[in-house]
């Protein structure tokens, strides 16, 4: 391959990996205020759990640039996709159990992983030349487009899915994206 068409390839496996990463984050904006409501021992802190998405991703902004300045991008995605799927899996549990506080653990968790997968935009311009290099990061962000389509649509899809719990669906497949978002980079 070309070193052009690894540029490419590249770039196109970032926008992928954001897309992911906006499907999971939609899913979760969509779904976590009605399960919130659900859950909340107070109905006003219905929706908490999608405010600490924030703080997840704000806490963990810069600590994980620096991760990844010290041992490579590559690792720090690995690492954030691997905390995202933590962060999914107290999520599913959170609905097994109907714990609000487990939700609101469960989203900060998963913030945390867009703290490191907002620097997919960054790999994608590190990995283009100059001339390509804002289309490259201008692909990237698009896959966020695409992502609040995918994520509403798995939300909706995942609702009841599973017939013992409601969203429970929704939330394995947040849990399926995060972890696909690690494989993606390495399919041939």
């Amino acid at each position: 391959m070309t070193d052009h068409g690894r540029e490419k390839r590249n770039v196109f496996l970032l926008a992928i990996c954001q897309m992911l990463l906006g499907s999971g984050r939609t899913l979760i904006i969509v779904t976590a205020p009605v399960i919130g409501y659900t859950f909340a021992p107070d109905k006003a802190l219905a929706t908490l759990p999608t405010a600490l998405v924030i703080v997840g991703t704000a806490i963990t902004t810069f600590p994980a640039s620096i991760y990844m300045g010290r041992v490579g991008r590559k690792a720090g995605f690995i690492l954030g996709t691997l905390i995202g799927t933590g962060g999914g899996l107290v999520c599913v549990a959170a609905v097994i159990f109907s714990d609000f506080w487990l939700l609101c653990l469960g989203t900060l968790v998963f913030g945390a992983f867009t703290g490191f997968a907002q620097h997919y935009r960054f790999a994608a311009a590190d990995a283009a030349d100059k001339e390509f290099r804002s289309t490259a990061i201008s692909l990237v962000l698009a896959g966020g487009v695409i992502a609040s389509l995918l994520g509403a649509g798995l939300a909706k899809v995942g609702k009841d899915l599973i017939a013992s719990d409601e969203f429970l669906g929704a939330y394995v497949f947040l849990v399926a994206s995060t972890l696909l978002s690690a494989a993606v980079p390495r399919i041939p």
